[in-house]
């Protein structure tokens, strides 16, 4: 029998560490209270603004403040009075980014561990991969309904095309929004390739869009109008969800010519214009190289000869499509730049925290790569002319070696896991947000959902409808915001990616990429990003054990997610 002033040591033990773990938890929840309460009072007691701006399939250079010579005055001014992250990282696609964005959690959790339009017969129907934002998640905008804010979106939603899917019953109190992945810009509701007709709903209701119909434009119009007639006694949460400048490249007439003759030289002279103006500006050192293009990619038997050796009427018809892509950039940016412009004539911009980034790298595939298409579909329904390119009708996309230029320094493009594909230019302007500074930090589009959680001084909830809901991944980076130098990853943190068989892992400086032909050879690569961003150096054979410890991480987060990995046949 133990002595009796042994068990009320232990007792008296217990109460202590009982006593000290209430004290730490009353500490971290004060603390928090704490923290928003501070901001709030940073803020005159009000709680923030949110608006979060999305581009579709915008490279990681094309815009002024990370290299890009398309005039982009309003995203140029936002970084000057802001913040910009050049190690901000998305999904390789559309949809993933989208779901990562709204939930905080993996998309392959989410129930977008690919694209709807491409999921296997060996995905279909399991977790994860649904085709639509699922019920394991919560999205940031019910979270922010439920806590007093007033939320509305206009623009590309892209996570469910049934009913029961739509904004409105993810938390979007008001909503204009195309369901699919693109569309045509203007008012003919044309399809963007074989039987992929867009949908359109206003507020959980069909419609469609007037004939003087431009997408940018009336998604920007839409959020306008919500800011005016919004319940101004209550913070907002708003999502413009752009679908510019994904193809088909179309722009209103007024901006046919906006940058006539700017590409006559060719994507790589753009490329390393760019990279001249990357380095000249800080964001890449000079010792950088440009990662080789493959000419042609390997697995394919087509030559692709120098751009001066090619026909002439070929290389005008090249850098028309890519002058209508630049119009449809700078488009975009005075669109945001009207929302913007409200917002300071109404004295909301200085309560306003505003988020900028594009979901994934730019696209190289061609119109007839989509599903079910081919190049002779295209043909056949497309009035492709010269004279009808930018214009109603008319399927183009910029194609390989410009998406290639759009993303300058990075490799590949819009769909790998390549640098290329997955990191996006990061912009944050808002209250007690750095000004004109850059970080160099690493972040992921996971962590957007917890941050705005953090600034409004909102909870995730842990069940939602009796259901258990899944915790969010990100990590709030509302630190980050305020200080440049600040960081929530340390070297040993790792993040992952995969789709479509592809995939990749990485850990401080070092990324491990797996890529099948015709962009890879099917084997592990090694890449040290700090003194090789784009990736040009494969460094596996080198470092054999840094390999291995890259693969398990991506092994362990397969597990983790429910990764079911199916290797997609890709045309380039």
């Amino acid at each position: 029998m133990k002595d009796i002033s042994q068990v009320k040591h232990v007792t008296t033990l217990a109460k202590v560490g009982l006593i000290l773990m209430v004290s730490a938890i009353l500490g971290v929840i004060l603390f928090a209270e704490q923290t928003g309460a501070d901001a709030r009072k940073k803020r005159g007691g009000k709680r923030p603004n949110i608006l979060l701006i999305v581009a579709d399939d915008m490279g990681w250079s094309d815009i002024e403040p990370f290299g890009g010579e398309i005039r982009t005055p309003h995203i140029g001014k936002l970084a000057n009075e802001g913040i910009k992250f050049t190690q901000f990282y998305v999904g390789p696609a559309c949809s993933p980014t989208r779901s990562m964005l709204l939930s905080g959690t993996d998309n392959h959790l989410t129930g977008m561990g690919t694209n709807a339009e491409v999921i296997s017969e060996k995905q279909r129907g399991k977790p994860g991969y649904e085709g639509y934002l699922n019920e394991r998640v919560v999205s940031v905008a019910e979270t922010l309904a439920a806590s007093g804010y007033e939320t509305f979106m206009a623009g590309k939603w892209h996570l469910g095309e049934e009913p029961e899917h739509w904004p409105d019953k993810r938390g979007f109190q008001r909503s204009f929004a195309m369901m699919l992945g693109g569309a045509s810009h203007f008012g003919d509701e044309a399809a963007m390739c074989n039987d992929y007709y867009p949908i359109y709903a206003e507020n959980g209701k069909r419609t469609h869009t007037p004939n003087d119909f431009y997408s940018s434009t009336f998604y920007a119009d839409k959020i306008i109008n919500y800011l005016k007639t919004r319940d101004i006694s209550r913070p907002f949460f708003g999502y413009l969800a752009f679908t510019a400048p994904h193809d088909p490249i179309h722009v209103p007439d007024a901006w046919l010519n906006a940058y006539k003759g700017r590409y006559d030289a060719g994507p790589d002279a753009i490329r390393k214009a760019r990279f001249a103006r990357q380095v000249a500006m800080g964001l890449f050192p000079k010792d950088t190289r440009l990662w080789q293009i493959p000419n042609p990619p390997k697995g394919h038997d087509r030559h692709v000869p120098p751009w001066q050796e090619r026909p002439e009427k070929e290389r005008a018809y090249s850098a028309r499509v890519m002058e209508m892509y630049a119009s449809m950039v700078e488009l975009m940016d005075r669109e945001m730049g009207r929302v913007i412009a409200y917002l300071k004539e109404t004295g909301q911009y200085d309560n306003t925290y505003i988020i900028f980034f594009s979901d994934n790298g730019a696209n190289g595939a061609p119109m007839g790569a989509y599903p079910n298409t081919g190049e002779e579909w295209v043909a056949r329904n497309s009035d492709n002319r010269f004279e009808n390119i930018g214009r109603k009708g008319s399927r183009n996309a910029i194609g390989f070696e410009w998406a290639v230029a759009c993303n300058s320094p990075l490799r590949l493009i819009k769909g790998t896991i390549a640098e290329g594909g997955i990191r996006s230019p990061l912009i944050v302007t808002g209250p007690g947000v750095a000004s004109n500074k850059r970080s160099d930090t690493l972040l992921h589009v996971m962590d957007i959902a917890p941050t705005l959680l953090s600034i409004a001084n909102a909870a995730h909830p842990q069940t939602l409808n009796g259901k258990k809901m899944l915790a969010m991944q990100g990590k709030s980076i509302l630190t980050c915001w305020e200080d440049a130098k600040n960081s929530i990853r340390s070297d040993t943190d790792h993040l992952a990616w995969e789709l479509l068989g592809w995939k990749a892992a990485r850990m401080g400086d070092w990324k491990a990429t797996w890529l099948s032909p015709p962009f890879g050879q099917s084997k592990w690569q090694l890449f040290n990003l700090k003194s090789d961003p784009g990736e040009a150096m494969d460094l596996s054979s080198e470092n054999p054990d840094i390999v291995q410890k890259l693969i398990q991480i991506y092994d362990d987060y397969a597990k983790r997610c429910g990764v079911i990995e199916s290797l997609r046949d890709i045309d380039m």
